[in-house]
């Protein structure tokens, strides 16, 4: 027997367990506060310390997203979140915080192999566009672009890290 009325299971009818869009624009824009945090990053401070700034950065963003996620979600369901709702409600939010474990990774590599911090961070900068156009054809290619559509797409997320490095140059 079918019915019009939505499964009380979902917080949001249009959502279905296997899309991942979600976690793809989580990840993009965890990469854009990733190299906003790069770009920002004082030239003398330590890699070490600028990882730390990445992944905490990162962490308040994630719960502030999921913070709002939740309130916004028991708001449209009208009634408090199931266990199960809330786990998918914080575990969406996670690629934000994974996107600087590359950045992240190559900071410490270089912090041990001894490289200048402004140099280091350029580096990672350099890393960090690599993963948006990544991210922007894959998100394309999984949206059904094809042709130019997918190639404009994907410039425009390369754009967001020709910014970063932009505004780094205009800091120091």
């Amino acid at each position: 027997m079918q019915t019009d009325e939505p499964d009380p299971r979902r917080i949001d009818p249009i959502h279905t367990p296997d899309e991942s869009y979600q976690h793809r624009s989580a990840y993009l824009y965890g990469l854009v506060i990733t190299g906003s945090v790069l770009a920002a990053a004082p030239e003398d401070i330590g890699l070490v310390r600028v990882v730390a700034l990445l992944g905490g950065t990162l962490v308040v963003y994630w719960c502030a997203e999921t913070y709002a996620d939740l309130i916004t979600a028991r708001t449209r369901a009208r009634r408090p979140l199931r266990a199960a709702e809330r786990r998918e409600l914080l575990a969406e939010g996670l690629p934000l915080v994974a996107a600087c474990a590359v950045p992240g990774v190559v900071l410490l590599a270089e912090a041990l192999l001894r490289v200048p911090p402004s140099v280091a961070v350029d580096v990672a900068l350099v890393v960090n566009l690599a993963l948006l156009l990544i991210v922007g054809w894959r998100m394309s290619t999984a949206g059904g672009m094809t042709g130019g559509r997918r190639l404009a797409a994907t410039i425009v997320a390369g754009l967001l890290g020709f910014a970063m490095i932009a505004l780094k140059l205009l800091l120091h």
